[in-house]
């Protein structure tokens, strides 16, 4: 089979296989990204912006649960309660605690939001220990 085209054609042919190309790679990297869980990203200890009770997110083998520790009671005493953080088909958060608590994470900001709850920022642990700064070594 011989097909002959001329230079333009050629150079047409080239540029739409350059672009198919391009689309395919970033088909792929698109693809890895959904495929990451964000759910290792926002294990830690967060902080909420609004006074809430503070979080901690943490892997418990293949599983990532939520533990928020409120305050209760004339002596507020201290009462955690874990959740199991789960993840829908199309990478959705969300907390099941007898009603949906929809979780999302903005990387850039390092904010996570519940909703409903507000939002938490990241407490940075290395830095305080019982309230005082950890000695540098």
């Amino acid at each position: 089979m011989n097909i002959e085209l001329t230079k333009t054609q050629r150079l047409l042919l080239c540029g739409g296989l350059i672009g198919l190309a391009s689309l395919m790679l970033q088909a792929c990297e698109t693809v890895m990204k959904e495929n990451r869980d964000v759910r290792e990203k926002i294990c830690g200890n967060w902080q909420s912006v609004e006074g809430k009770p503070d979080i901690l997110v943490y892997r418990e083998g293949e599983l990532y649960k939520v533990t928020l520790f409120r305050r209760l009671g004339v002596r507020r005493r201290l009462k955690p309660e874990t959740y199991l953080l789960q993840r829908e088909e199309n990478g959705n958060l969300y907390l099941n605690t007898g009603f949906r608590i929809d979780v999302a994470y903005n990387e850039e900001t390092d904010v996570l939001s519940f909703s409903p709850g507000g939002d938490y920022i990241r407490v940075d642990t290395d830095n305080v220990s019982d309230g005082e700064k950890k000695e540098e070594r």
